[in-house]
């Protein structure tokens, strides 16, 4: 066995927060995770406590949510929260966000090489995606707060942006680097990558009613799928499928969940775990599995 396969051997021996890059992480890096979503969630508090039964969005242009509401949740017409679990939920976007903003600062300090994974080697991909994570929990708890037309708007262009980074990272995982034409010299591929995430993230927030998020989603969808995959048999690239298989377990579970809470099988509308809450929760579940899948990647040394 050569020396590099014995250092591939190595790398991928070795437990799970070290594969995923997360092992003696900085205290620093909690601080922003659980300080960041603890602002969010302070200031929240304080909204709703000074608006409570206050018709703050009575002026605003409503979302079919609320003149035909269709999720289960009670609706108050006369308040900060029109819906209240289906807001708070919100919070897990929120720290998944903040805490990939900060393993970005940590990865971008560290400059681990291309050899320890993709998104390790191009922090801006992870920060990306914290930023886009903290834009969908902001825009999904302010629709589900306001149900105004605006309030959707901003929740469905935080799924755009999520997603547009997810099929990112598949993109850059596959092609790392770019060779500049009429040159032999390689650059990165992640500067490339992160101005169309950036301008695709605006562009579809902006224009949101002129498609179909369904028929966006399953284009950047069926990227990541084709992507993803090609990453398992590409030579040289290890990266652990299980956390794949995770993401899609959740989400179809997610699926599920919403399905049976529009159909108002899963909960009465004042019940603590709403299905439109609880699928908050999974979906975010789905992001993890697969920033985790990604970042479980190690390449052999050349």
């Amino acid at each position: 066995m050569s020396q590099e396969q014995v250092s591939v051997e190595k790398r991928l021996h070795v437990g799970m927060a070290e594969r995923l890059k997360l092992n003696r992480l900085p205290l620093w890096v909690h601080g922003i995770g659980l300080g960041g979503t603890g602002l969010v969630f302070l200031l929240a508090v304080l909204a709703f406590a000074a608006f409570k039964d206050v018709p703050v969005w009575a002026d605003w242009v409503p979302a079919s949510e609320f003149t035909a509401p269709k999720y289960a949740e009670r609706v108050y017409p006369d308040s900060i929260f029109r819906t209240r679990m289906n807001t708070w939920s919100n919070l897990v976007y929120i720290c998944f966000g903040f805490y990939a903003v900060a393993l970005a600062i940590y990865d971008w300090k560290r400059k681990l090489p291309l050899q320890r994974g993709y998104l390790t080697f191009a922090p801006v991909q992870t920060f990306l995606f914290g930023l886009a994570g903290i834009y969908l929990g902001l825009g999904s708890g302010f629709f589900h707060a306001s149900l105004t037309r605006y309030g959707q708007q901003c929740d469905v262009g935080g799924m755009y942006a999520t997603m547009i980074c997810l099929a990112a990272f598949a993109i850059g995982s596959w092609l790392p680097r770019l060779r500049v034409p009429q040159t032999r010299r390689p650059m990165p591929s992640w500067p490339v990558l992160a101005v169309m995430v950036v301008y695709g993230s605006a562009y579809f927030s902006y224009y949101k009613w002129d498609y179909s998020f369904s028929e966006i989603s399953g284009y950047l969808t069926g990227i990541l799928v084709l992507f993803a995959g090609v990453s398992l048999i590409q030579p040289g690239r290890y990266l652990q499928f299980r956390w794949f298989v995770a993401a899609v377990v959740a989400i179809t579970l997610g699926s599920r969940i919403r399905e049976l809470d529009i159909a108002g099988k899963f909960s009465g509308p004042d019940a603590i775990f709403q299905g439109h809450a609880l699928w908050h929760l999974v979906s975010c579940l789905f992001y993890v599995f697969l920033f985790a899948y990604f970042r479980s990647e190690e390449r052999e040394d050349k």
